[in-house]
């Protein structure tokens, strides 16, 4: 199972995306990035209620769902 943690807040744009991530809002080292639309769709998905890992791996690709694990966009849930 997977999860958006709370510290991640995202909105879609024309473009794209803003991710928008730090566990302590305003702190200076908080990270605002712009985002392909994919990384939305996934995002979208998981606060959707999609939340197994392989099911997000089909719909979209192993390694998206990866890269966003390794970001800290998403979080394993044990």
């Amino acid at each position: 199972m997977v999860s958006v943690p709370p510290y991640v807040k995202y909105r879609r744009e024309a473009d794209g995306g803003l991710v928008y991530e730090h566990e302590n809002y305003g702190y200076e080292d908080a990270t605002l990035l712009r985002v392909d639309g994919t990384v939305v769709d996934i995002l979208e998905a998981v606060e959707s209620g999609t939340t197994d890992r392989a099911v997000l791996e089909e719909r979209f690709s192993p390694e998206a769902v990866t890269v966003l694990e390794r970001r800290g966009f998403l979080a394993t849930d044990d």
